[in-house]
C-alpha cells in the first residue's frame, strides 16, 4: 500500500494551504478599495460593477499560493448609501474542516458594498 495520497484523491487541504479568512480579508478589501474608491452610485452601472468586483476578487484569491484546489464563489452587493440600515444573511452546508466563508465591506459617501466569498475545497 502506498503511504501517500495522490493529489487527485486528496480530501483535505494540507494545513499549510488551508484557506484562512484572515489572509483573504485584506485581499478582498484591497479589491474593493481599488474598484470602488472613486465611484459614485449610479443604479444603471451597478450590475456591471458588481460583476467586475466579483471577478477581480476571485482572480486575486485564485492566485494566492496553495489556493489552486479551492473554488471561490463571490456574492457582491452594492447599494446606495443614504444612511439606511441593511441586513444580509446566507448559509451553506459544507465541510467545516476545509471550506470557509469571509466577508468584507466598503463604504463611501455614495455607496456601500458587501462582498461575501465562499471558499470550497475541490476534492
Amino acid at each position: 500500500m502506498a503511504a501517500f495520497q495522490s493529489s487527485s484523491t486528496l480530501v483535505r487541504p494540507d494545513y499549510m494551504y488551508k484557506f484562512r479568512a484572515a489572509t483573504a480579508k485584506p485581499v478582498i478589501a484591497e479589491v474593493l478599495r481599488a474598484e470602488l474608491g472613486d465611484k459614485k452610485y449610479e443604479a444603471e452601472d451597478m450590475a456591471e460593477l458588481t460583476k467586475t468586483v466579483g471577478e477581480q476578487i476571485n482572480t486575486r484569491l485564485s492566485k494566492e499560493s496553495g489556493m489552486e484546489r479551492y473554488k471561490f464563489v463571490s456574492n457582491v452587493s452594492i447599494f446606495q448609501n443614504t444612511g439606511q440600515g441593511a441586513r444580509m444573511g446566507s448559509s451553506a452546508l459544507w465541510d467545516k474542516e476545509s471550506d470557509c466563508v469571509v466577508q468584507e465591506t466598503f463604504a463611501s459617501e455614495s455607496l456601500r458594498c458587501v462582498a461575501v466569498v465562499f471558499a470550497v475545497f475541490v476534492y
